[in-house]
């Protein structure tokens, strides 16, 4: 595909990279002319520098033979008149827009065709603080992963020895069974591995379930004991911190540590339901005085990846029962250990994953980056025989790149986990884990 990508960000910079090494025709546009030569120096691809919404930048960019825009620009207005010049000079069939200010999606009519032509809208902050509010709900997952039916899910939970109690997947396998749950790989030190029965589980290990979002808390059950987290604390009430405030404040009891005055000022005014203090959450002082010690989840969500980690390990120290940290930098996350901050979340990763989902074709109804952007776990419609190269045939019969997981079938919302012999249907909806140079190959098989 021929692609104009608008913004040289990390979300830029990671999608022209991604799509790049995929084949697909990537240019990118960016203000700022140190941003386009730092990628350029790591791929080879046609950088312009100038505006992206400016018709003149656009034209050279090849915007008349393009298939998509993808506008993720830092400026909200940049990237939806991007998205309008793309299509009303240019005819750019698929629009993408990233969308920082919420206040703009209340008004359902702005992104029509007669107005901001957008066909689809992402927003990082409240894919994050939508993401975060899910992992608190379920007490005991480190990452979850939603399908298109909202319904069903992968989840991963982090495996810790226990005494006298068998550590082989299949033990876990069978009394997950009754909850129509299946463990369909695992990550250990940053590799993939399929499941066999036998296989020796290890403190650490990250297992992937395929489940019903009903029987997560079942399944957390058997692997150590939860209780419902009540008490949140949040450090940084930006947006991310204010959108998932506003949503758990109702049912939750949740104190917010914002260190800019003014901000917390304004939350306090705008939120009835939560506690707001303007101090900084780094300061041990500050963390004891509002009962740490007593918090079910402390969440370091500012826009600083160094305060988020210190804040995060100083509350871990103090008496937090889990600890929540975004940190932006994969070489950051990559140094601090499980032990000291229980989960991490990258921003970036979860927004790449809401773009891939747009981007993949091949029946591809849902797109998540995993393992930093190493893998893909794809949901995959088969269609009818004019669109698809595997109906009426078994795993056995098409050419899967090597390594590639079928978790499980989805048939008429049932899961189908013996796939060996299993004679694909239309309307079947595949849940796969695939390593990212793989996803080509697989969109091929299923166009």
């Amino acid at each position: 595909m021929k692609i104009i990508i608008v913004g040289a960000g990390q979300v830029g910079s990671s999608l022209s990279i991604n799509l790049v090494k995929e084949g697909n025709d990537v240019t990118l546009i960016d203000k700022s002319a140190e941003l386009l030569e730092n990628i350029a120096e790591k791929i080879d691809l046609q950088t312009i520098h100038g505006n992206g919404a400016h018709p003149r930048i656009l034209d050279a960019a090849g915007a008349h033979k393009a298939d998509m825009i993808v506008a993720v620009s830092k400026s909200d207005e940049t990237n939806m008149i991007a998205c309008q010049v793309a299509y009303t000079v240019f005819g750019v069939n698929k629009k993408i827009a990233r969308i920082r200010d919420l206040e703009y999606l209340n008004y359902e009519n702005l992104f029509a065709d007669e107005s901001t032509p957008i066909d689809f809208t992402i927003s990082p902050d409240l894919i994050a603080s939508n993401y975060i509010k899910k992992l608190i709900s379920f007490q005991g997952i480190h990452q979850l992963f939603s399908f298109s039916n909202k319904e069903s899910c992968c989840i991963n939970i982090i495996y810790k020895e226990q005494n006298d109690v068998e550590n082989t997947i299949k033990h876990y396998q069978q009394a997950c069974e009754k909850y129509n749950a299946k463990i369909c790989a695992f990550i250990r030190k940053d590799k993939l591995y399929s499941i066999e029965d036998g296989d020796i589980l290890e403190n650490g290990d990250e297992l992937l379930f395929i489940c019903k979002e009903e029987n997560i808390e079942d399944i957390t059950k058997i692997f150590r004991k939860t209780k419902n987290n009540k008490r949140i604390m949040i450090a940084g009430g930006g947006n991310i911190g204010k959108h998932l405030c506003q949503s758990i404040s109702d049912s939750h009891q949740v104190k917010v540590i914002e260190s800019n005055e003014e901000r917390a000022d304004y939350l306090s005014e705008i939120i009835d339901d939560a506690t707001i203090i303007n101090a900084d959450s780094s300061n041990e002082d500050v963390l004891l005085e509002e009962n740490i010690e007593h918090m079910d989840i402390f969440c370091a969500l500012t826009n600083d990846d160094e305060a988020n980690i210190l804040s995060a390990m100083l509350a871990k120290k103090l008496g937090s029962k889990n600890v929540i940290s975004i940190i932006n930098k994969t070489s950051y996350s990559d140094l601090v250990e499980k032990q000291e901050i229980d989960i991490t979340i990258s921003p970036e990763d979860l927004t790449m994953g809401a773009l891939l989902t747009h981007i993949r074709k091949g029946g591809v109804l849902k797109a998540h980056s995993i393992m930093h952007g190493s893998h893909e776990l794809l949901e995959i419609e088969v269609k009818d025989k004019n669109d698809s190269k595997i109906l009426d045939k078994n795993t056995e019969q098409i050419n899967l790149p090597e390594n590639t997981i079928i978790c499980c079938i989805i048939r008429n919302d049932s899961f189908l986990f013996d796939t060996s012999n299993m004679l694909f249907e239309k309307n079947d909806r595949l849940i796969c884990l695939v390593n990212k140079k793989d996803v080509k190959q697989i969109e091929n098989l299923f166009e």
